[in-house]
């Protein structure tokens, strides 16, 4: 039984918004380890909550072995041709079980001459195997985002992640033992592999592992820009992490990750969006470039319409968000996540500027940007945690951020298409700035009524903003007439 292709009519083709609801669920489901995080912050305390974070960052990064780029390739090539399916899937698979073994041998080769304690080296180890089972669900992760499936990506998500959430939080509760988490935190995701495999082949192609060792290879060689560029990225989201665990104590590696990980949660919006916008720029990249360019504009306006006021809001809540989630003894991360707030709004527009570059196979591009940006963030945290401490680190990310930013902007109107998005900016702030002079500059004492009062005023005042705009009022003023007008 070969591949299920999708109906080739545009009308049963599966909608952006439909897409983007489906892949917007999914990422909500994030919550669930977030909650469970949270709970493991509060039940192992601050130094064994450091062990966990540590040995949770060391996996992830070795993580990108199992991968290195091929799913990223997965998704945009068979957007552009899903017969390749059948060639993909079998040869893909079997060429994992040779990188899964070098990940997991690297881990533990690297993690055996780290000086970190038993505990941590232990966790670290247990979760070599959860990179493995992850490894290959992400792979069906990239076959269903090709196939815009986005209806069973969101079916198998909140099955692992509720299975996850259930088995750890009722070992923690039970035991209180770091050892037991990791180990229940493997264990379930077996059943979740399983089943969601079941559905990819009832819905997608038949399952099969090939051995193809040389085709596979060849393909992995053409991926290797984009796992280098997804290394740079894993490697940069945990350096923060690394670097405060090397230079400073384990207690604090609790607080800085504490901030960080609500900081992670602000990625859902723009991970939701590349998700979505891979596949379907990947494939108007080669049959309609007016469309392509259309619908990057239109995402990234979009975009800095609402992440200038869910970094100002974050900023506001941070004493709230800390306390409430992780109690007083994380007080310190307070900073770090009003810091972070604001390198969220700079992350938005990165992260979506990446998907697009990638969808225009400027992946050698992407990963230039990214791996000098990398350096960056290693030698401002060197310096900056080393005075600052752990608001140094959320330094640090806020100026690498600004610092991708900028060359992202400037190569991509150089390869692509002009990024004029200044209208979008400046109508943003201008709404901010009436937002907050509508409420005056007093000393507000409960930031949730600020937030409360301030985004309404801000849709109010860009909405007014946009009414006085002559081009977008005559836009508007034709698409109402269009859907108002009776047919002859």
């Amino acid at each position: 039984m070969g591949a299920v292709e999708l109906p080739s009519s545009e009308s049963q083709e599966p909608t952006l918004a439909k897409n983007t609801l489906y892949s917007a669920i999914s990422s909500a489901s994030n919550s669930l380890l977030i909650i469970l995080v949270i709970i493991a912050a509060r039940v192992l305390g601050d130094t064994a909550f450091g062990y966990f974070s540590f040995a949770l960052a060391v996996a992830s990064i070795f993580e990108i072995l199992t991968d290195f780029g091929l799913n990223t390739l997965i998704t945009r090539n068979l957007a552009r041709n899903r017969k390749l399916v059948s060639w993909y899937l079998p040869n893909i698979l079997g060429w994992k079980l040779l990188l899964s073994g070098l990940a997991v041998t690297l881990l533990t080769v690297s993690v055996s001459t780290v000086h970190q304690p038993a505990e941590a080296r232990i966790t670290t180890y247990i979760f070599g195997g959860a990179i493995v089972l992850r490894s290959y669900k992400n792979t069906l992760y990239a076959f269903f985002q090709a196939y815009e499936r986005f209806d069973l990506l969101l079916l198998t998500t909140y099955t692992e992640r509720v299975l996850v959430l259930v088995g750890c939080a009722a070992v923690l509760f039970a035991t209180r033992s770091l050892i037991g988490l990791a180990v229940t935190f493997v264990f379930v995701r077996v059943p979740d592999l399983l089943f969601a495999y079941y559905l990819f082949h009832r819905k997608i192609a038949r399952v099969r592992i090939g051995f193809d060792v040389r085709n596979a290879a060849l393909v992995h060689r053409v991926a290797i820009p984009l796992g280098a560029y997804s290394a740079v990225l894993m490697i940069y989201s945990y350096v923060g992490t690394l670097a405060v665990a090397l230079l400073r104590s384990p207690e604090e590696v609790g607080w800085y990750n504490a901030g960080y990980k609500v900081y992670e949660g602000l990625t859902m919006l723009p991970y939701v969006m590349g998700a979505v916008l891979l596949p379907r720029l990947s494939r108007l990249f080669n049959s309609d470039r007016d469309q392509y360019k259309l619908i990057s504009l239109r995402v990234l306006t979009h975009l800095i319409l609402i992440s200038i006021p869910v970094a100002i809001s974050v900023g506001a809540l941070a004493p709230s968000i800390i306390l409430l989630i992780y109690g007083r003894d994380y007080t310190p991360a307070i900073r770090v996540l009003m810091i972070l707030a604001g390198a969220a709004m700079l992350m938005f527009l990165n992260w979506t500027l990446n998907t697009i570059l990638i969808s225009g196979n400027k992946e050698k591009l992407v990963l230039k940007i990214s791996g000098s940006a990398l350096i960056v963030c290693i030698v401002t945290s060197s310096i900056l945690i080393s005075t600052a401490g752990i608001t140094g680190a959320a330094y640090s990310v806020l100026f690498t951020e600004l610092y991708m930013l900028v060359l992202l902007v400037v190569f991509t109107s150089k390869t692509l298409f002009s990024l004029r998005v200044h209208t979008a900016v400046w109508r943003a702030m201008l709404a901010c700035g009436i937002a907050a002079g509508m409420l005056g500059l007093r000393d507000w004492k409960s930031p949730i009524v600020f937030v409360f009062l301030f985004l309404p005023l801000y849709s109010l005042s860009l909405l007014g903003l946009t009414l006085i705009n002559p081009e977008e009022r005559s836009l508007i003023g034709k698409a109402l007439a269009s859907r108002c007008s009776l047919p002859r």
